[in-house]
């Protein structure tokens, strides 16, 4: 709730003219720390210090995400049954889409570019790839999807 505050009054502070701009500082301050533009900065909102998109938070941000999910992953594999057909992969942190499909049994499920297909959709453009991606749209998405390295993969033995 205290940064919620803070981005109101930051904003409140901008409206009446006692601050420049509602620029995010900790991604100004991320910037500068590793000699990038602080041109375009995002605004500082609760929604953008709260992700990975902020400069200045994506650390932080990613470390709690793998925590979380860590648990979640764990919790839910301890809560199967002995009759559930669900199978846990939980793949180490360098396996790839590409790797865990030479190695598992994707190939049985459905073809490389249907799975591609149905999850490259879900997946955003960040700001700094959009010049890849503008190049060779195709291209971008079939590299970014198979050197993807997903969190955690379940296998569905009936479906």
């Amino acid at each position: 709730m205290a940064i919620a505050g803070i981005i109101l009054v930051t904003k409140w502070l901008a409206k009446i003219k006692q601050r420049s701009d509602v620029s995010c500082k900790l991604c100004k301050k991320a910037r500068e720390q590793r000699g990038a533009s602080t041109e375009n900065l995002p605004e500082e909102t609760y929604g953008h210090i709260n992700s990975a998109f902020c400069d200045g938070m994506a650390t932080t941000v990613t470390a709690a995400h793998h925590f979380i999910w860590r648990h979640l992953y764990a919790s839910i594999q301890t809560a199967q049954t002995p009759t559930s057909k669900l199978r846990f992969l939980t793949p180490d942190k360098k396996s790839s889409m590409s790797t865990l499909w030479q190695e598992e049994e994707f190939k049985q499920i459905c073809s490389r570019k249907s799975l591609m297909a149905d999850i490259e959709k879900t997946i955003v453009v960040k700001e700094h790839e959009r010049a890849r991606y503008d190049f060779d749209p195709t291209m971008f998405y079939e590299n970014r999807f198979w050197n993807w390295r997903p969190d955690g993969i379940v296998i569905n033995k009936y479906h």
